[in-house]
């Protein structure tokens, strides 16, 4: 019994060291610095702005200077995450050609507002649509990615005039939001010092966002702004289900579901030439 305590004292020690390495790593805050020198790597020179909004900095990266003559591209991150998840798309040499590519921190992660949370998700789609107003931005196709998609959503829903949405594994049904039992450890005043502001306002989001989701569900049935949406058959984190919810909720004139066979919710990264290759097919529509 005696080996029994100490075994389980050391495998705690082992766990609770593990997740402070692995919270290192998870600010999710990736500065103007380091963007400069990782884009000039590709001889990329994008362009870092900063917008306020009631109060609050809202940051955002281009992947040129933007040109209002051409569509624009804004991608949306989840939680937790930030505006690096997108620079991938932001690098693209074809994309880049043919519109304006914009990745946002949203409010709570990276350089907007960091570590406070704003569980709301009109406030969140309004807060993105700031930097499309200052812009002046025309022809825009706005890409959803997990918690990012019903901020999309919002955002094609208060602004129709937005020409397309690119939704992928989205976290859109109340009735299907997934909760791990890691995240209580968040909470836990003995552990919650071991977790990265970042992490502890995508819990914050976490904890709200079945009601925040109820409140849009009259939302879907109007939506008129064309979608492509994709979710993975293997998707843990934010379960498959998701999908019936979307081809049930969303009018079948304005959708283009695409199941994407044993694909888990990295698919935005893991199946990058699918979903580029669906944005250039927009873009050409787009394009006179």
């Amino acid at each position: 019994m005696e080996l029994f305590k100490k075994k389980k004292s050391v495998f705690s020690l082992l766990l609770l060291l593990l997740i402070s390495m692995f919270n290192s790593c998870m600010s999710f805050k990736v500065s103007d610095k380091r963007i400069y020198k990782e884009f000039k790597k590709e001889d990329k020179k994008p362009r870092i702005y900063r917008e306020n909004f009631k109060g609050k900095t809202i940051r955002y990266i281009a992947a040129k200077p933007i040109n209002t003559n051409l569509p624009t591209i804004l991608f949306i991150h989840g939680a937790p995450g930030s505006s690096d998840n997108f620079f991938d798309y932001l690098k693209d040499q074809d994309l880049a050609k043919k519109a304006n590519l914009i990745t946002v921190d949203r409010l709570g992660y990276g350089y907007s507002d960091y570590g406070n949370a704003e569980t709301s998700i009109e406030v969140q789609a309004e807060s993105i649509y700031t930097l499309v107003e200052k812009h002046h931005l025309n022809n825009l196709v706005v890409v959803g990615w997990s918690f990012g998609v019903p901020i999309a959503a919002k955002m094609i829903y208060n602004h129709p005039e937005t020409k397309y949405a690119v939704l992928i594994a989205g976290a859109v049904s109340p009735d299907d939001e997934k909760y791990f039992g890691i995240a209580k450890l968040v909470r836990w005043k003995l552990t919650k010092w071991l977790f990265s502001k970042a992490l502890k306002v995508s819990d914050e989001e976490k904890m709200t966002h079945a009601d925040e989701l109820t409140k849009m569900l009259p939302n879907w049935k109007s939506l008129t702004t064309p979608i492509t949406y994709y979710h993975g058959t293997k998707d843990k984190i934010v379960p498959y289900k998701n999908m019936a919810f979307i081809t049930k909720n969303v009018t079948d004139s304005i959708l283009k579901p695409i199941t994407v066979k044993d694909a888990n919710h990295f698919l935005l990264f893991k199946k990058y030439d699918l979903v580029k290759k669906e944005l250039l097919e927009v873009l050409e529509k787009l394009t006179p």
